[in-house]
């Protein structure tokens, strides 16, 4: 690693630390791979032959990327930063095309992938960071990813650094600023910001013009909520999501309309006596949210994510 390839943490205040500190700096938050080795592993369901599966790396903007992997509504998608001193890539998403992105940056830039950012503990995006591990990639995550990564078997690489609540790389003089946010899509979410190019990658959590996924699956309205309200006092023109394609702050802003008017329809329902099934068939969606790509298929699972939150978090008279 070179002098430009400086990582240095950031525990409340701002601090700026010379090269030579990085390592006592970081020594809490070095991860001892060699405890986890032999650690049961569920099958890797990204793993299979994927000649045929559609992949890019495709500039955004100056040095920064976005590569995605899969087709249609299927697509995962991460931003990658490529400078002189190597690339930092954000959730390669799947093991068959992990080597081909590191490939492809190899031939296209002539460097190898220094970073891969963990945006947060789930397999569909986090698979296949064990292929650039192994060919010296130093991988990044928030410290709460560790325990999922650990007690789901996730098969992917074990994180050799953990962040509590803000991290700053900078690589190749480009800075990358890493930010947990409340639990929301999960309890490891990680914003991360480059701000030389008015870019956010928001996983899961942000959307362009499309439904969120299912029943909300690992779900904390709150956090989600508050998570978006950061959002938009960010100064970002590109919001990548992890999916489809990249979004704008506006697209956020309408997301959370929605979200907020969701919860709100279903705790009065709730309140006014309504069981699911009466409930599902009373709320009502506005002619914006009906366009949104995916309405047909994830507008009523929507419905009874929040409902479950709703029932969850209210108290009534008992």
């Amino acid at each position: 690693m070179t002098w430009k390839a400086v990582i240095f943490l950031l525990w409340g205040a701002a601090a700026v630390c010379q090269a030579a500190s990085i390592e006592s700096d970081m020594a809490d938050s070095i991860v001892d791979r060699a405890a986890y080795s032999g650690r049961a592993l569920l099958p890797d369901f990204t793993a299979g032959p994927c000649e045929a599966n559609p992949r890019s790396l495709d500039q955004v903007k100056g040095n920064l990327y976005r590569h995605t992997t899969g087709a249609g509504l299927a697509v995962h998608s991460g931003l990658v930063l490529i400078t002189g001193e190597g690339a930092l890539v954000i959730d390669p998403a799947m093991s068959c095309t992990a080597g081909w992105l590191r490939d492809e940056i190899a031939r296209r830039f002539h460097v190898g992938v220094t970073y891969v950012v963990y945006t947060h503990a789930h397999a569909d995006h986090i698979s296949g960071a064990q292929i650039l591990q192994q060919s010296g990639a130093i991988v990044i995550a928030n410290r709460r990813a560790l325990e999922p990564i650990l007690g789901e078997k996730i098969p992917t690489a074990i994180p050799d650094r953990l962040f509590d609540q803000d991290l700053k790389i900078v690589l190749g003089g480009e800075q990358v600023l890493l930010h947990r946010v409340a639990p929301s899509h999960s309890d490891s979410m990680t914003m991360v910001l480059f701000p030389g190019y008015k870019a956010l990658q928001c996983t899961d959590v942000c959307e362009s013009g499309t439904m969120p996924y299912n029943d909300f699956l690992d779900f904390y309205y709150d956090g989600w909520i508050e998570t978006l309200d950061w959002v938009s006092r960010q100064d970002v023109e590109i919001v990548d999501v992890g999916h489809y394609h990249p979004a704008t702050k506006a697209d956020e802003a309408a997301l959370r309309d929605y979200m907020v008017d969701l919860h709100q329809q279903v705790l009065d329902l709730v309140r006014s006596g309504q069981s699911w099934d009466q409930l599902y068939r009373n709320v009502r969606f506005s002619d914006e949210v009906r366009r949104w790509i995916g309405f047909d298929t994830m507008h009523t699972l929507n419905t009874l994510g929040m409902y479950r939150w709703v029932s969850n978090h209210r108290r009534g008279e008992w």
